[in-house]
């Protein structure tokens, strides 16, 4: 055996090239309005993923934040439109999976809008977003 190949049998990627490793960061949703609980803590990286965002943000508008039908709406053509990019690998499918990388690299993130959390805690595009990352980070090869 070689120096090269000793290395590559040291290292935990070369131990177990047929699995990922679990991801050592995390991510979670914030909420951008004044007072509301879901803050960023120490140490977390805030992603912006309001409509400042021009590849993750929800580009269908909410006008009144009480209307729960439309924010239904909204979040549903959001989802057509999110599922669509993911399955062509388009510019969302990309920037989720870089969201998902930060997180395996240890980045502890907090994606930030406007819905989720007190005082409103209502449902937000953002939780598809999160839950598309988590699925990128519980895939394995085994």
């Amino acid at each position: 055996m070689n120096a090269l190949d000793s290395r590559r049998a040291a290292s935990p990627a070369a131990a177990a090239p047929d699995q990922i490793r679990a991801p050592s960061g995390s991510v979670r949703l914030g909420n951008k309005r004044k007072g509301a609980a879901a803050k960023p803590r120490p140490g977390e990286a805030i992603v912006d993923i309001d409509r400042c965002n021009p590849i993750l943000g929800n580009p269908f508008i909410l006008q009144n934040h009480r209307d729960d039908v439309r924010r239904a709406e909204v979040i549903a053509l959001y989802k057509k439109k999110y599922d669509a990019d993911l399955a062509r690998g388009g510019p969302m499918s990309a920037a989720t999976e870089q969201l998902a990388e930060r997180v395996r690299a240890g980045e502890r993130l907090i994606l930030m809008c406007w819905c989720h959390g007190a005082p409103l805690d209502k449902p937000c595009h953002g939780d598809l977003i999160k839950a598309q990352i988590e699925r990128l980070l519980a895939v394995t090869c085994d």
